[in-house]
């Protein structure tokens, strides 16, 4: 079997009090995810009120907005760590937060996650379904630099914050009561499923998204750790959003971009106003890196034997 329930994260999650079932866990990682969110947004007011006492308008400033809104999923990880401590009487390295070695992990998947992206750039701008926008309605090259930045720490603990529910969580616990692929299904779909209600959401962006599931997760059970897919998740998000000037998962974050690239409207090669993630580039290079995943992982297997 590729994937078992004895794989070091599953193992560590089995330590659980609370492992639930398979319909009620996802359940409860969405109960978690509203509960964080709506304590980040009472955050992101009490934080509103303190710049605008300080002189700063807030109303018209749309990178203040978008940080705030970002660095509130720091509130779902804090939601999960108490869960894991508390309730389920766990380390929150359990979750694949140890330290060893995690600031390399975790620039090991900003690369991979910033190649994934750089090429599914430039084979859109090559095949002619990206072009330079030459009529930004934001900052463009140097004169981004500063507000990409300030926004680079929000996308780090927005796409931290998802990993820490759906792969370091969701998934292991899954994993650990029934069976790894269990989890990581499960947990793959799920992720497709909360961005539902994304703006100009389509079904193949939700395939793709679920694709991009399976590439976090596989990228969990193959270096046993969660710090490798909260980097590439940033840097997919980052890359997107703040380098090449696309719409992330159909959510505008035109605060400043490196490169600001126009995709062809309605077309389901680019992904069009939804951004790359609902064309078929960004299938096609997910599946080359899940392929390379599971090879990777059952030739580690073939090692052990």
């Amino acid at each position: 079997m590729l994937i078992n329930n004895n794989e070091s994260l599953f193992l560590k999650a089995k330590k659980s009090k609370k492992l639930g079932n398979i319909i009620w866990t996802p359940i409860l990682a969405e109960i978690m995810i509203e509960f964080g969110g709506f304590l980040g947004w009472i955050a992101a007011i009490i934080l509103f009120k303190f710049f605008t006492t300080l002189g700063l308008n807030t109303n018209d400033n749309k990178l203040l907005i978008l940080f705030l809104d970002l660095s509130g999923f720091l509130f779902i990880s804090l939601v999960v760590f108490f869960r894991v401590k508390f309730i389920e009487k766990r380390d929150i390295s359990d979750l694949g937060l140890n330290k060893e070695n995690s600031i390399r992990n975790y620039l090991k998947g900003f690369l991979l996650g910033s190649v994934m992206m750089c090429t599914i750039a430039f084979i859109l701008y090559i095949l002619g379904y990206a072009t330079l926008e030459t009529n930004s309605i934001q900052n463009v090259g140097i004169s981004a630099i500063t507000s990409i930045l300030i926004i680079l720490p929000g996308w780090i603990i927005q796409s931290a914050s998802e990993e820490i529910v759906a792969r370091g969580w969701l998934m292991n616990i899954l994993g650990a009561k029934y069976d790894g692929l269990v989890g990581l299904i499960v947990s793959s779909i799920y992720f497709g499923l909360i961005h539902l209600f994304n703006p100009n959401i389509n079904v193949l962006a939700i395939v793709n998204i679920i694709l991009s599931g399976f590439t976090f997760g596989l990228y969990v059970i193959y270096t046993g750790n969660l710090w490798g897919a909260c980097g590439l998740h940033a840097a997919w998000n980052f890359m997107q959003g703040n380098i090449f000037g696309f719409e992330v998962s159909g959510l505008d974050t035109s605060v400043g971009t490196l490169i600001d690239l126009k995709l062809k409207d309605n077309s389901i090669v680019s992904g069009g106003v939804f951004g790359p993630e609902a064309g078929l580039v960004a299938t096609f290079i997910e599946i080359i890196v899940i392929i390379g995943f599971i090879y990777l992982i059952r030739k580690n297997k073939m090692k052990k034997v």
